[in-house]
């Protein structure tokens, strides 16, 4: 159980405002009916670590856009976060079809309650953070992945917040840390970049990139016709996470970098929303 309003870092806030940017360029493209999915909602605020700035988490965010989804289904693992959900998503359970959904999404009664909720032919968005590596399993990502086929035949995309450095890389070495590894791969063959590490044989650098590689290719062997990656630079080094896409649809890899990559200014610092450094 955490605090209400959520407490978060820099570079928290700063993936919250790319989210944002994503969300609105995303949104703008939808031909057809649309559902959005969260899997790890949170309580919907948070506050900056340090800081009296408070500001919307990414679902007041994404039901606060211009343009909108046909569908939000908020997935909340914590039955206080879902209370709180509720709450401040009231306003817009009018005007928005709105489901909060409390439980684990490895739960197959959780995830096939999400799936209930789906129009046949309708396309899926699914926005999937997790608060650490081990809450994210292989085996959900696949039953989204493999659900059903929207009216172009495309499977639900997929934005996944991968949880690189929020303890993955510190735990690969850890005999106890194999079982959650494997569950987030759904696969063993993460250890053998684990092996060629501890030999010496590749660095941190490209320990990095083999790990974020072959989850890439888990993605790509669900058949997803295009997955991509991008590196948010700024507040870490190296940074805390890896943003990678799953799509059947060839425009998303622009909206991703045009989200992530800009500089911008944060709402607890003083020139946001007077302009953005060039």
């Amino acid at each position: 159980m955490g605090k209400i309003p959520k407490e978060i870092r820099k570079w928290t806030c700063h993936k919250l405002e790319c989210l944002n940017d994503w969300m609105q360029s995303y949104t703008q493209t939808l031909e057809s009916r649309c559902c959005y999915i969260e899997l790890f909602a949170g309580c919907g605020s948070c506050i900056c670590k340090g800081t009296p700035c408070q500001i919307d988490d990414a679902e007041l965010r994404v039901l606060k856009g211009k343009n909108k989804f046909d569908k939000y289904i908020f997935v909340v693992p914590d039955p206080e976060d879902a209370i709180s959900l509720k709450q401040l998503t009231e306003p817009y359970s009018t005007e928005s079809s709105l489901e909060i959904i409390t439980g684990n999404c490895i739960n197959d009664k959780v995830i096939q309650q999400v799936f209930d909720l789906i129009p046949r032919s309708a396309s899926s968005f699914a926005l999937i953070d997790p608060p650490g590596y081990r809450r994210l399993r292989w085996s959900t990502l696949k039953k989204l992945a493999t659900h059903s086929r929207d009216w172009r035949d495309h499977k639900m995309e997929l934005l996944i917040i991968f949880p690189l450095e929020m303890a993955l890389l510190r735990n690969l070495a850890r005999a106890e840390c194999e079982a959650s590894i494997t569950r987030l791969y759904g696969n063993r063959k993460w250890q053998q970049i684990k092996n060629d590490r501890l030999e010496g044989k590749i660095g941190a650098v490209k320990v990095r990139q083999k790990l974020v590689e072959l989850f890439k290719d888990g993605l790509k062997n669900l058949g997803y016709r295009h997955v991509t990656d991008f590196s948010p630079g700024r507040f870490t080094s190296p940074p805390i996470y890896h943003v990678i896409l799953a799509s059947d649809s060839d425009g998303r890899i622009k909206l991703l970098k045009d989200s992530w990559g800009k500089d911008r200014y944060l709402p607890c610092e003083l020139l946001y929303g007077v302009k953005e450094p060039s």
